[in-house]
């Protein structure tokens, strides 16, 4: 399994550059909803936009307000389950 890894970078609540990231799902003034390798990320705040996008290389800048962060979901690959360890 690959390792990889994403970064957060949050300067002044205004300005946030994040890496690792797979895909955008959502982008709306209030929530901008992030896929990343292991789980979603979900950015919540006033007027947030998103600035400049590289799905290629995986890195997203999010300008606006930011309030709050937080990781959703975990990928099948790291779920844990007692019924697939007695298999």
């Amino acid at each position: 399994m690959e390792n990889e890894k994403s970064d957060l970078t949050l300067l002044n609540r205004n300005q946030l550059n994040v890496t690792g990231v797979k895909k955008i799902k959502s982008s709306e003034p209030e929530q901008i909803v992030l896929i990343l390798h292991d789980a979603a990320l979900v950015i919540c705040g006033v007027n947030l936009f998103v600035v400049a996008a590289s799905i290629q290389t995986g890195e997203v800048s999010i300008g606006g307000l930011v309030k709050s962060l937080r990781y959703t979901g975990v990928s099948d690959k790291r779920k844990f389950s007692f019924k697939n360890m007695f298999r």
